[in-house]
């Protein structure tokens, strides 16, 4: 198979070092060489890219900076930094990086890299989203069951709660889950999950969760979920369906009647509420945003009947927002509610006072 690559580098001589030994190496295509970030990232789009070789220091730019850009515009592409410096490793397989090689490139270790992507992309295809089909189809009810809102709940097609055989293990699957089919690297995991044990045990307890998932999965006939390559590790998310992807379709439409109540009892809580993972925050807090923007424009189209309960369900996730009380009062009033109206003036002037 050939893959397409660019190339992105301040140096002339480092570009034309590199573009010699892909094509020499064979099944690697050049489509573009650039001397500086900001060029290659407007056109990497229309170049579709399977590998990225990325300086780090550049005039004008940074490499490491540029391959958060890269992995937003190009989530597919691998990266692979290419630098006279040794001490940005870490900072590099940070950021998920394929290979790290210092200049001058030696040709070998080049030879191992692309070797990697290739065993990579052999052990996985490409990188799926949880709506693409995969590689191997099981029917719908045949899927896991995963519950991410509120609490961490995975459940068999029969309705059978999976029991974790420890906290770790748990949260192991919920990291790997979080990253969406995209490999992460050992020592990303290893930093998250077990910042402060010392490297040797830290490495241990990784295996050992490890070995519970697997266990676990292949004891339940699924023994294609937890995938490994390259010391990274995936999830084979096309085997599980989530709420938080039945939740993010439904919100990709209008939502009214039947939808609506669904999307509402859905959001049981926030992304990883329960679980209280660091790692998580991020994604909890752009998650609830989205759902509260997404509540707000269904505010806006709901008839009167259904609008207390896209309020009640607003004012649960901004207790402070004076307005949603205020909307929620009038709303009930004009449906013949006084009493819930007046519940609704005693809860505010509760929150008033807490606030205050």
């Amino acid at each position: 198979m050939n893959y397409n690559a660019i190339l992105i580098d301040d140096e002339p001589m480092a570009l034309d070092v590199m573009d010699y030994y892909l094509r020499e190496i064979g099944g690697v295509t050049v489509a573009g060489r650039f001397g500086g970030a900001a060029e290659a990232l407007s056109q990497a789009p229309s170049l579709q890219p399977d590998l990225i070789f990325l300086d780090i220091e550049m005039p004008g730019s940074n490499g490491l900076s540029a391959a958060e850009l890269f992995r937003n515009i190009c989530p597919a592409a691998e990266i692979v930094f290419v630098t006279a410096h040794a001490h940005y490793a870490m900072d590099a397989f940070d950021r998920h990086a394929l290979g790290y090689l210092l200049k001058p490139v030696d040709k070998h270790k080049l030879i191992k890299v692309l070797d990697r992507y290739a065993q990579l992309h052999a052990g996985r295809g490409h990188h799926r989203t949880e709506q693409e089909a995969p590689s191997h189809v099981r029917s719908a009810s045949d899927l896991l069951r995963l519950q991410i809102l509120g609490s961490l709940e995975l459940y068999t097609s029969d309705g059978r709660l999976l029991t974790w055989r420890t906290k770790k293990t748990k949260e192991l699957f919920a990291f790997l889950w979080h990253h969406q089919g995209q490999p992460v690297y050992k020592y990303t995991i290893l930093e998250e999950l077990w910042p402060d044990a010392p490297a040797e045990r830290s490495q241990r307890l990784l295996h050992t969760s490890l070995y519970y998932l697997r266990s676990m999965f292949k004891s339940e006939g699924y023994s294609e979920i937890v995938m490994h390559g390259d010391e990274r590790y995936w999830i084979n998310i096309s085997v599980i369906q989530s709420d938080t992807g039945q939740l993010y379709g439904m919100m990709q439409r209008s939502l009214h009647g039947t939808d609506l109540k669904r999307a509402l009892a859905m959001y049981s809580g926030d992304y990883l509420e329960k679980e209280h993972y660091q790692w998580a925050d991020a994604r909890r807090i752009d998650m609830r945003l989205e759902f509260v923007s997404c509540m707000d424009q269904a505010l806006d189209q709901a008839p009167a009947q259904d609008q207390p309960l896209i309020l009640r369900k607003l004012i649960q996730l901004e207790p402070n927002n004076e307005a949603y009380y205020d909307r929620l009062v009038n709303c009930l009033n004009r449906l013949g509610d006084q009493a819930g109206a007046r519940q609704m003036e005693a809860a505010k002037k509760r929150m008033m006072m807490e606030d205050g």
